[in-house]
């Protein structure tokens, strides 16, 4: 039987702590985290999985910043990706984060 397809998300979230405060009024870009930029992608969550990034990452954090972002507007740059980066697909799926690429 063939998998069934989860529907595109609304939005993604990207989870920013608070030791790299977001300006207001928000700008256009923000500064690529160090993580990120590391890993040569931004790390992204779909709702669902906001609870458990929140948990297992920024357990430490006093305060975090939860930024809501269309997929519409971001969906040509996005991949989706296992935690391990060992599994990748064009849809979103069961264990898969979405993930974009960054520009410089």
């Amino acid at each position: 039987m063939a998998a069934l397809l989860q529907s595109q998300p609304r939005y993604v979230y990207k989870i920013i702590p608070s030791t790299a405060p977001v300006r207001e009024p928000l700008p256009e870009r923000l500064p690529v985290s160090e993580l990120d930029q590391n890993s040569g992608f931004v790390h992204l969550s779909m709702a669902s999985q906001v609870p458990n990034t929140l948990k297992f990452f920024f357990s430490e954090e006093p305060l975090v910043y939860i930024l809501r972002i269309k997929y519409a507007d971001v969906i040509q740059d996005i991949r989706w990706e296992s935690p391990d980066g060992k599994v990748c697909g064009p849809q979103p799926g069961e264990g898969l984060f979405p993930v974009s690429r960054h520009h410089r």
